[in-house]
């Protein structure tokens, strides 16, 4: 028997635990109470077994809602087509949201329970950032408003909800019976980030999810501001703007402030 070099030996065996190939039996050497075949067989049952409950761990609220036979039936059809492409397991649940949508295209609640599960996971280990003294805003002056945005913490999301899955969510965080899926009435967003150590969702309007991703994506406060004035009054657009800026300082969502030239649209960004 030709003795494969380590690295084929390595791919032979990575190929056994990902489809099944006996080509790494004929390397295993016989002997003991077990045979080759059904040795083999532990290794490639302990891979998925392993893969499942990585994606149980990460999805746990999608798990608890699809209940034990759909999720495991879901998670190994999920592992067949996609593999680990990464050493870290981490990251390997990051399409299932999406594998989900295409599943159960008739009940896409569940994607979008999904989509909080994982980036809920992702706000926790996601990038730190300090965030923004209100008193920094307090220090700028009327020209330096004109031309002043905000950096927003790194690990802020945001997504449309067509469901009612953040009811579906906190019912299945109580572990009481979750409400029967719906789709919402008016439009809304899910913004999700971390505040401190612990990951924070909650969901917004239109009008503020329009501001945040404005602001996000490097416009001035002014712009926005002139923006909302224009489909409301002034009156109205002070309330809802300065409310949505003080509670994006409490939830601690700005880490820095931005100067915007006149001159640009929303891409360009320079250190205050």
């Amino acid at each position: 028997m030709k003795t494969l070099a380590l690295n084929n030996l390595q791919v032979a065996f990575h190929e056994h635990l990902l489809n099944g190939s006996p080509a790494i039996a004929q390397e295993v050497v016989s002997g003991g109470r077990i045979d080759v075949d059904h040795r083999l067989h532990i290794y490639h049952n302990a891979y998925r077994v392993r893969l499942q409950e990585n994606l149980q761990d990460a999805f746990e609220k999608t798990w608890a809602y699809l209940g034990d036979e759909t999720f495991a039936a879901s998670a190994l059809a999920f592992l067949e087509e996609n593999p680990p492409q990464h050493r870290n397991l981490r990251w390997h649940g990051a399409n299932f949201p999406q594998w989900l949508a295409n599943r159960f295209p008739d009940d896409l609640d569940i994607a979008e329970l999904a989509t909080i599960d994982w980036q809920l996971r992702h706000a926790f280990d996601g990038p730190n950032a300090d965030p923004l003294a209100p008193a920094k805003l307090a220090e700028l002056t009327a020209g330096q408003w004109e031309t002043v945005g905000f950096r927003f913490a790194p690990t802020l999301f945001l997504a449309p909800l067509r469901y009612n899955t953040v009811s579906i969510w906190h019912a299945l965080d109580q572990e009481q019976t979750p409400p029967a899926a719906e789709t919402l009435l008016e439009p809304s967003w899910l913004l999700i980030w971390r505040k401190g150590w612990q990951p924070h969702f909650r969901t917004i309007h239109a009008i503020e999810q329009a501001a945040l991703s404005q602001l996000h994506a490097g416009a001035s406060f002014a712009k926005v501001c002139a923006a909302l004035s224009e489909q409301y009054s002034d009156q109205l657009t002070t309330q809802m703007i300065g409310a949505s800026l003080r509670t994006w300082l409490e939830d601690e969502l700005i880490v820095g402030l931005t100067s915007v030239p006149r001159s640009t649209d929303q891409s360009a960004r320079e250190p205050a």
